[in-house]
This record gives structure tokens, C-alpha cells and sequence, in this order.
């Protein structure tokens, strides 16, 4: 296989598995966007956090993830409260209506995975992931 190959196949499998989640998104009438996710996601794995954390887990600058949690608070999925050690900061939870959409992200995920290695082995699934992971550190 060549380095085109490999790089048109990794590019087909990402553009296919996000056109799959954007339709199981939007099936479940999911109005946000992968970024909303992903920051949504950061806040469960990071809380409480704050928008510093944020921008570093996602590797986004900060003003894009103002942007994005504006949103987010704006639709009650996420909550503020002040940072009891930095005054300049404000610590980062999801609102029980955050959860409520994680839950559905998690089931979209679920079902796409799902679909994703469809014919595929336990041991075909580990292999993918280690060279997934292999040529992730490669390009790091």
C-alpha cells in the first residue's frame, strides 16, 4: 500500500464515521456542532474546570471556546460558578440538561461505533487500535 493509500483510506474512514455521527446527531435532534461536543465532553472529563483547561484539552484558543461556552450556557447545558482561588476565573459543570445530551451524544457514539465495525473482530478492532494509536504518537 502506498502513503497516498493510507492517507486517502484514513481520510475516507474519518470523513465517513463524521458524516455517520452528524446523521445520528441530527436524527436525534441534536443541534450542536462537533466542537460544542467536544467541549461539552471536556467539561465531564475535566470538571470542574475552567475555560483555560478547556482550550488546552481541546487544543483550541481560548476565544473560540468563549464562543462555544456562551452557547452552551446560553442553552442551560453547562453552569458557571465563581473560581473559589482565581477571581478571574470561572469554574465549569454541566447542568443536569448537560447530562441529559451527553447521554444522547454517548448513545449516537454507541450506535456509530457499532456500525463502524460491523464484520470486524476483537482482535481486528485491537489491531486498528494499535496502529491508530502507533501513527497518532508518529505524527505527534
Amino acid at each position: 500500500m502506498t502513503d497516498t493509500s493510507v492517507g486517502d483510506s484514513l481520510h475516507q474512514l474519518m470523513h465517513a464515521y463524521r458524516r455517520r455521527l452528524r446523521q445520528a446527531y441530527a436524527d436525534t435532534q441534536l443541534n450542536l456542532t462537533v466542537s460544542h461536543i467536544r467541549t461539552l465532553k471536556a467539561i465531564r472529563s475535566q470538571a470542574p474546570c475552567t475555560a483555560q483547561h478547556i482550550s488546552q484539552y481541546t487544543q483550541r484558543d481560548k476565544a473560540q471556546i468563549t464562543r462555544l461556552l456562551r452557547d452552551l450556557f446560553d442553552a442551560d447545558i453547562i453552569a458557571r460558578s465563581p473560581h473559589p482561588e482565581d477571581r478571574r476565573s470561572q469554574l465549569l459543570t454541566l447542568t443536569d440538561r448537560g447530562r441529559s445530551v451527553l447521554a444522547q451524544v454517548d448513545g449516537c457514539e454507541r450506535d456509530a461505533h457499532a456500525r463502524l465495525s460491523e464484520g470486524m473482530t476483537q482482535e481486528d478492532l485491537d489491531a486498528f487500535l494499535r496502529l491508530s494509536r502507533l501513527m497518532i504518537s508518529n505524527l505527534n
